[in-house]
């Protein structure tokens, strides 16, 4: 790294040391991340001057001078963030932190048109009066889109849950009078998981909702690819001449554990599906078993591969924990070199890790910058 990522990757270490301890001194902050007193010094002034830390009184002394308290001041700058899925729309608000402090779902089926992107920024608008957000306050909007987006040139390149190809980000961005970033859900779900975790050489994350994606961790970093499609895990094959997927070809993985095979044609929604499950609907229960059959066969194809912890994440995560046995079950047997099932990880966020990962691409940028 050169000096400035150094610098930047600093930063943002004291300021995760500032989140995870309350309150600390000039001196702490050294010892404990191993820098030098006038790199903390520098750093400290720095995040003084954009008002992210204040002084916080003094702590106790053995002897001489007390020390200075420093913290984080959370709510100095806030960010959003926006999932657009088929039938819905997420809002969430967070602060420096990553913490989320205000959530909102709402039902709003996707619709290719000028109508429908002014309805998501009034939406947005709605969000922050409800909350009493002051805009001054937000450092940008986070976009996460289901699908292949073409960061650089500002584009939604294909998406078979929308039914859009090449779709220019503009015609949606226009409508906000914010900073904008965007970029694929699932990326951006396992983007929110990573910033959460100090250290974390690889690892999978899985998202499953209407779509199947995932994200590649390496060296605590996203890897997208050549073409910015690595993770698409979802349209991989798992039955040779199988079920028709979104995307037009047979047998993906997509095909058979997007959450749309659990909820169609009966239910709406995925928690009517679960709620029929525990009134005991014989039918549900075998779909869902059928289900996390196929899903282990796409776990255990994607762990052989990599050899690396997977983070379940989406809608289904917190119903396939509630039956993580039965999970665990199919991929001890489906494991060719060991019984292990050890490498399941389950989502911090839960449904809401792709929004929140959206809002803090201005967070990151704004520590980083």
């Amino acid at each position: 790294m050169n000096n400035l990522e150094v610098r930047n990757t600093n930063k943002k270490r004291i300021v995760n040391f500032l989140y995870a301890n309350t309150k600390a001194t000039k001196q702490d902050i050294a010892k404990s991340l191993n820098l030098s007193t006038p790199t903390v010094s520098l750093i400290l002034k720095k995040l003084f001057a954009q008002g992210l830390v204040k002084k916080s009184g003094v702590l106790q002394s053995s002897g001489g001078r007390k020390p200075t308290a420093i913290s984080l001041v959370y709510n100095a700058k806030l960010s959003a963030g926006i999932e657009i899925t088929q039938n819905h729309l997420r809002f969430v608000i967070i602060d420096l932190s990553g913490h989320v402090l205000h959530y909102k779902k709402i039902r709003e089926p996707f619709q290719n048109d000028n109508k429908y992107f002014g309805k998501v920024a009034d939406s947005l608008e709605l969000f922050f009066e409800e909350n009493s957000i002051d805009p001054a306050s937000i450092l940008g909007v986070g976009i996460a889109l289901p699908g292949v987006v073409d960061v650089k040139n500002g584009m939604l390149e294909y998406s078979p849950t929308l039914g859009v190809k090449n779709l220019p980000l503009e015609v949606l961005t226009s409508y906000f009078p914010y900073a904008t970033m965007a970029n694929n859900e699932a990326n951006l779900a396992g983007f929110a998981e990573i910033w959460t975790i100090d250290s974390i050489d690889n690892a999978i994350f899985l998202s499953v909702n209407k779509g199947v994606g995932g994200a590649i961790i390496i060296g605590n970093k996203l890897y997208n690819g050549c073409n910015g499609r690595a993770g698409e895990f979802g349209h991989m094959t798992i039955v040779k001449d199988g079920l028709t997927c979104s995307c037009g070809k047979k047998g993906c993985f997509e095909a058979y554990c997007s959450t749309k095979v659990l909820t169609e044609p009966n239910f709406n929604d995925i928690d009517d599906f679960f709620g029929a499950i525990s009134t005991g609907d014989k039918y549900c229960i075998e779909k869902w078993k059928t289900y996390l059959g196929y899903l282990s066969t796409g776990i255990n194809n994607i762990h052989t591969i990599f050899d690396s912890d997977i983070i379940i994440g989406g809608e289904i995560s917190q119903y396939i924990q509630q039956s993580s046995e039965f999970l665990n079950r199919n991929l001890s047997y489906a494991n060719s070199f060991d019984r292990q099932y050890d490498y399941i990880r389950f989502s911090k966020y839960g449904d809401k890790a792709s929004t929140v990962g959206a809002a803090l691409l201005f967070v990151d940028s704004f520590l980083n910058e």
